[in-house]
């Protein structure tokens, strides 16, 4: 159950990120990186939202059943994730308040869907 618990806060976590960042990628773009997204990178952020989105509303487990490609999709997403936003925390100037509190919650929320990965079933 908390492992299934874990799986469904993801998801929702990504619906929640995807939507700010589809409707407002200023906030999300200034707390996470210190600038706001210009020219090309504001249309950008947004369809990244949309991706957020789209990616949370698949990864939710269904009533009777869970999925084990909804929870892998999710795994290695926060995997990338930190992985790159740290790489953005120590090669650049990109630092928002956010930033590493991201990086860290990523991970741990990586970690977390571990157990799942290795107990279920497709």
């Amino acid at each position: 159950m908390v492992q299934r618990s874990i799986v469904i806060a993801a998801a929702w976590l990504e619906i929640v990120v995807g939507a700010c960042f589809a409707a407002l990628p200023d906030l999300p773009c200034v707390l996470l990186f210190a600038v706001k997204p210009e020219e090309v990178a504001a249309p950008l952020a947004r369809f990244a939202g949309c991706g957020l989105f789209a990616l949370g509303i698949a990864c939710l487990p269904s009533p009777t059943t869970g999925s084990r490609r909804g929870v892998v999709g999710l795994f290695v997403f926060y995997v990338g994730v930190t992985i790159l936003f740290a790489w953005i925390g120590v090669a650049t100037s990109f630092h928002g308040y956010l930033l590493w509190p991201v990086v860290i919650l990523h991970g741990v929320i990586a970690i977390a869907l571990l157990p799942q990965i290795m107990t279920s079933k497709d």
